[in-house]
């Protein structure tokens, strides 16, 4: 594909008076419109793949006899498994009978937004539901007084803020990382096709 459109692209240019652009542009439809469609399938396989993960984390904890806390973090994976599911819905609203450089701007901009709430989700998120696990674990645990005994108010309060920003920071890191290792190439080749388009326009 790569190589039709360099030969088409230097055969314009060989007689300035007759640029093909319809072809490229037909060329470029073609491609942008496969990346579209493995981009959906890459999202689906990825998103469905929460499910057996969390039967598995749930399974896990209830043979360590940590059912709350199993069925607490299953539920999670199962919420965030439902809000990518409506998330990923902005990928069957676009409009390939537009132009091309037209409907890959919208997707690249619908991608960035995606990872952007994402992110801050994460950011924001993770802390505070993190808490909630540690509490969970904590009490099916019965260390409430191991933990009351051995630490003060003030060292508990610490030790708790440390743990909770650092399950932020690594949530984050672990998110962007992972979505970079899933997706990074398929909207590398978005984003080379936005600016050869636009190269195209000029």
């Amino acid at each position: 594909m790569d190589k039709s459109i360099e030969e088409i692209w230097s055969k314009g240019f060989q007689d300035e008076k007759h640029l093909i652009v319809p072809e490229i542009n037909e060329l470029y439809n073609k491609k942008s419109i496969l990346t579209i469609d493995k981009l959906k399938s890459v999202s689906k396989k990825d998103n469905w793949s929460i499910i057996p993960l969390s039967i598995i984390i749930l399974i896990f904890f209830i043979i360590k006899s940590k059912i709350l806390f199993g069925l607490y973090i299953s539920a999670l994976m199962l919420s965030l498994f439902f809000l990518n599911k409506k998330k990923l819905k902005f990928l069957n609203t676009i409009n390939t009978s537009q132009s091309c450089y037209e409907y890959l701007g919208k997707l690249q901009e619908m991608i960035k937004n995606n990872v952007r709430f994402t992110t801050r989700l994460l950011a924001i998120g993770l802390p505070f539901f993190g808490f909630v696990g540690l509490c969970i674990f904590i009490f099916e645990s019965n260390m409430e007084n191991f933990i009351s005994e051995t630490y003060s108010l003030k060292e508990l309060l610490i030790k708790s803020v440390i743990i909770l920003i650092s399950l932020s920071v690594i949530g984050v890191i672990s998110f962007r990382l992972s979505n970079y290792l899933i997706y990074g190439r398929l909207i590398s080749k978005i984003d080379e096709m936005i600016d050869e388009l636009g190269q195209l326009k000029k």
